[in-house]
């Protein structure tokens, strides 16, 4: 039985897993991870936590491949971390992929953390049904992935689906990568947060508590009118940028994924709304908008995902 290791790093933990084939998570534990640490201070305790799954694991001699996903424009070959990974900045140009690949002596590959969620969907998930489909995943950010003609799209370098600096309003908001009016700016969580909060503060009213999409969602079912307006502003936002990209590639599904996408149809519905007004008619007919299916586990089936099809390829 082929097994990948799955790992998915983030600003503040790392998640570690054992996928086979078929997308069953045989084994998986996390642990904290101090931004501060050097490389290898961060790098080895993941590789300690693998060695501890596959010490309990019948799995061990089965080990295939390594996939790991960061943040950020990782080289496709060599797995060096370029940059946009500011959270981690001890692994900004070294390479986990080579580390890893020689501490289990397997193939190991790295890749942007929104490029091994489409892999991860397209494999295992929501993205099952089609053979072309952007995926976004909202969180404090907006990553991105693409999957033509059946396969990742991962660009000339490595560096395709960065949805989130879309430019949808050329006067917009100064985005933290240096352009103007990005996507990212106008419908991650973050931005839900900071709509949400200036519509209460212009009527006179201070948020109860720190705004989070969670509870901006929550409000909005209970009946909250600006609750409601924010998730509906936002999925107008989603819904340009999805006919943007609808008009260039002509995709058969949209998928929301991220922590965000949990809302389900009080976010996806205004999405769906709002899309024709973006969107070539004959372009828009039968594009499917649906949510990501991996949830929590979306970092870790993504990472052995792509690793799996890498491997193959």
């Amino acid at each position: 039985m082929e097994i990948a290791a799955g790992i998915d790093f983030g600003g503040t933990s790392a998640k570690v897993g054992l996928v086979d084939k078929s997308g069953r998570i045989l084994a998986k534990d996390s642990l904290l991870l101090n931004s501060r640490e050097s490389f290898e201070g961060i790098v080895e305790p993941v590789a300690q936590c693998l060695r501890g799954l596959l010490a309990g694991s019948s799995a061990q001699q089965g080990l295939a491949a390594i996939g790991i996903g960061t943040p950020g424009f990782i080289d496709k070959n060599e797995g060096v971390l370029i940059g946009g990974c500011e959270n981690i900045p001890a692994l900004q140009r070294r390479s986990v992929q080579k580390y890893l690949g020689n501490a289990f002596g397997v193939p190991a590959f790295a890749e942007n953390d929104a490029t091994s969620a489409a892999a991860g969907e397209l494999a295992f998930g929501a993205g099952r049904k089609f053979s072309s489909f952007v995926l976004i995943t909202l969180g404090t950010a907006i990553g991105g992935g693409l999957v033509l003609g059946g396969r990742v799209y991962r660009g000339y370098r490595g560096f395709a689906g960065e949805i989130g600096h879309l430019c949808v309003n050329p006067d917009g908001l100064w985005c933290n990568c240096g352009s103007r009016g990005c996507f990212e700016q106008y419908a991650s969580g973050t931005a839900m947060a900071r709509v949400y909060g200036e519509k209460l503060r212009k009527r006179g009213r201070e948020p109860e508590a720190e705004l989070t999409p969670k509870i901006i969602v929550e409000k909005a079912r209970e009946g909250d009118e600006l609750a409601r307006d924010t998730i509906e502003e936002t999925g107008r936002w989603i819904a340009q940028a999805f006919g943007s990209l609808l008009n260039v590639l002509d995709l058969e599904a949209c998928i929301v994924g991220g922590g965000v996408s949990e809302a389900g149809d009080i976010l996806l519905s205004p999405i769906r709304r709002h899309l024709p007004d973006h969107c070539w008619p004959q372009i828009c007919q039968g594009v499917q908008i649906v949510a990501a299916e991996l949830r929590n586990d979306a970092g870790i089936l993504g990472a052995a995902a792509q690793a799996f099809e890498r491997l193959e390829a």
